[in-house]
């Protein structure tokens, strides 16, 4: 339990750390990639429903403290998205890498999506403006490329079963 927790904080952690210091740094077409919200779709790929969601929080409230949106819009908005990803039943496209990555495109343009028009709902954003369309599509496609190694990093630093549970192998 211990172990999967320090496993979970190292890669939220360095998720966060990595996306506000480097990766805001980087653009395509004008947009920056969103490796927390690709997290978040991987979490909830690997642990279902409720620990997507757990983790959607999480990391929202975490990147909620470099953004000038009102605290708490990214947790909501990442929450939701988790619990989404989540129903795709814990484990079950674990593996096969082309519906991994075209469920994480959907769903980081839905996360997109959910989060414009929320800041919208709150009196923030520009709800339909061509920058939006080229957010959704820059990291739809990004996330879908980078989901190849996301995926299996959330469900090493998510799994709920240690690797250590497993029984001992007897050699004679």
């Amino acid at each position: 339990m211990r172990m999967r927790l320090l496993r979970s904080a190292l890669v939220i952690m360095t998720v966060i750390v990595l996306q506000h210091s480097i990766l805001n740094s980087v653009q395509f077409f004008g947009v920056h990639l969103d490796l927390p919200l690709l997290l978040v779709i991987c979490g909830g790929f690997s642990e279902g429903r409720e620990a997507g969601a757990v983790i959607g929080f999480i990391v929202g409230l975490l990147t909620d403290g470099f953004l000038l949106t009102p605290f708490g819009l990214s947790a909501l908005v990442y929450s939701l998205i988790g619990y989404i990803a989540g129903e795709t039943e814990k484990g079950t496209f674990i593996g096969p890498w082309m519906i991994n990555a075209a469920l994480a495109s959907l769903l980081s343009a839905a996360g997109e999506l959910a989060y414009e028009i929320a800041s919208r709902l709150l009196g923030f954003g520009q709800l339909l403006h061509i920058h939006l369309v080229k957010v959704v599509l820059v990291v739809a496609i990004t996330n879908a490329i980078l989901s190849v190694f996301m995926v299996p990093l959330a469900k090493w630093a998510f799994a709920s079963r240690e690797l250590s549970s497993r029984p001992p192998v007897i050699r004679r």
